[in-house]
């Protein structure tokens, strides 16, 4: 009797992973997915996060249903005056704050990029363990001279209450003067290359 248990549970087993029975989980999602979509498959386990950047990659994908790689505005307009400098006629902007600005948030997502103003802002970023709130961070460059006071960095965060939003009133002033250090330092550096050449 314990043999035929043990065999019934091994037959049970296997038919739940990838056996004889063909219960291979990846090809189950696979189809699955093709009569609910990816995004709404209701066998896979996504985050309201996880689920939101599945359906943006969904939008975002081409003919082919292939997302490709993210955008680095830094790379795209390297050609335009040389060394990768993203500064156009008329700008109000220090060209080294400006391009430290973009190198400094490249790992964000860009929603406002405004080089005749000296504006940048992202988008609102969402951290997986906490979808109940979002920040973004808007940078100002204030000076055409590569000056400590010529850059503002602001950080606004928002709580999510009864599927509504609502600013968090907090004050970010350490992780502010932080993020306009690093822009500060990169400036320095670019500006140290742009001597040399």
């Amino acid at each position: 009797m314990k043999i035929l248990i043990t065999f019934l549970a091994f037959i049970l087993l296997q038919s739940c992973s990838s056996g004889p029975l063909g219960g291979d989980i990846q090809k189950n999602l696979a189809e699955t997915d093709k009569i609910y979509g990816k995004c709404n498959n209701p066998n896979r386990q996504f985050t309201y996060i996880t689920k939101k950047i599945c359906e943006d990659q969904v939008r975002a994908a081409g003919p082919d249903g292939v997302v490709g790689d993210p955008i680095n505005l830094t790379e795209i307009f390297s050609g335009f005056g040389g060394n990768g400098k993203v500064v156009y006629a008329g700008s109000s902007s220090n060209e080294f704050l400006w391009n430290g600005a973009l190198e400094t948030l490249k790992e964000f997502p860009l929603k406002t990029v405004d080089s005749q103003g000296g504006f940048i802002s992202t988008e609102w970023v969402f951290k997986e363990t906490n979808p109940n709130q979002r920040c973004l961070i808007k940078v100002n460059i204030t000076s055409r001279e590569l000056m400590s006071n010529g850059v503002n960095t602001k950080i606004i965060c928002q709580r999510k209450e009864s599927d509504e939003w609502y600013s968090s009133n907090e004050l970010f002033v350490e992780e502010e003067k932080n993020l306009t250090l690093k822009i500060l330092e990169k400036a320095s550096q670019l500006s140290s290359v742009d001597s040399l050449s």
